[in-house]
């Protein structure tokens, strides 16, 4: 048997840690528990875990304090907070600010839990072995600081492998878009700009209509295939200048650089009636027996919201968001429109 990941659960409620450990439990999963701030400090400097589940309503320091702490030894474990206390769309900005990875809100979907888990931990693990790399490299320059020509190429790898380090952590597994985390850092910046230079910049949330659906019906690979085929139709959709991001579930997020509200617009238009014409392959030995279709193609449908940076309501990346989604939950699928603050 392999090495165990270690899942450092971070909670003072013994019914939460039980329900993650029963939701999570797997033959290489190896659980750890810590219930106050403290303890959970202690537990990662000693224990080293691959993984943190932490909650945010802990005695004596809150878990945004303890995932500020963390930072400070331990740059790339994955966090993730699971609690019922980030319905609000502030807290969740605030979890990614001090350095989460992602959250979860109870009551949670245990398949989305364990997804989100494993392509944490997938990403920990490449982490892991290029770090070693980076190391090894590390080690081979110091030796070879008489050579130049020699200590010319480790530089040049240890540089890539350097920035592949960087990227790995902003990026989605399954799509290779820029993930939610990445989000929040890039839409800060634009919000900075667009407020400095006084130059346009929009948002686009594209939520697949219906993709819980989807899953269900098809399974969770065919779902996955629809998710790639979507990911590559914005990224040929949308300038380079532009970014599209896996925002969440069957949920993606464009960023639209030095772009007016009202061409966002029409470019969200473009890639609403690309979305409608476009033939999503279904691959029978994908889906299960009692799945099986005889279609060799779907048809999906698109919500889209779209909202400009330059609005005088929005100061952070919170504002965006809250909108955008509360704009959402009245969008029709097959529509496009334009998110405004409640």
């Amino acid at each position: 048997m392999g090495k165990k990941h270690k899942i450092l659960i971070v909670d003072d409620s013994a019914a939460n840690v039980y329900s993650l450990k029963k939701t999570l439990q797997k033959s290489d999963y190896e659980f750890l528990e810590a219930h106050t701030g403290e303890s959970a400090l202690a537990a990662i400097q000693e224990l080293d875990p691959d993984i943190v589940l932490l909650d945010v309503r802990l005695p004596g320091i809150d878990g945004f304090q303890i995932c500020e702490k963390i930072r400070l030894f331990n740059k790339h474990v994955p966090i993730v907070f699971v609690t019922a206390n980030l319905k609000e769309f502030v807290d969740q900005v605030h979890g990614f600010e001090k350095g989460g990875d992602d959250y979860v809100i109870q009551p949670y979907d245990p398949k989305e839990l364990s997804i989100k888990v494993k392509a944490l931990l997938r990403n920990k693990r490449l982490y892991d072995e290029l770090l070693e790399e980076v190391r090894d490299l590390d080690r081979m320059k110091t030796e070879l600081l008489g050579h130049n020509e020699q200590l010319k190429e480790v530089n040049s790898r240890l540089e890539e492998k350097n920035e592949y380090l960087k990227t790995i952590s902003v990026t989605d597994p399954l799509t290779s878009l820029y993930n939610r985390k990445y989000f929040h850092q890039r839409i800060e910046k634009e919000i900075s700009a667009v407020q400095r230079y006084k130059h346009p910049a929009s948002v686009a949330l594209v939520d697949i209509a219906g993709f819980s659906k989807i899953n269900e019906e098809l399974g969770g690979p065919q779902g996955d295939v629809i998710l790639k085929e979507m990911a590559n139709l914005l990224i040929n959709s949308i300038r380079v200048s532009d970014l599209a991001i896996r925002f969440d579930g069957g949920r993606f997020a464009i960023i639209f650089t030095h772009t007016s509200e009202e061409n966002a617009m029409v470019k969200s238009n473009m890639i609403q009636a690309s979305v409608q014409t476009y033939p999503f392959p279904v691959y029978e030995d994908l889906i299960p027996a009692e799945k099986q279709t005889r279609y060799e193609t779907v048809t999906v449908s698109v919500r889209i919201v779209v909202t400009g940076i330059d609005h005088v309501w929005i100061k952070s990346a919170a504002d965006i968001i809250e909108a955008l989604e509360n704009t959402l939950l009245t969008c029709e699928p097959n529509r496009t429109v334009i998110a405004r603050k409640e």
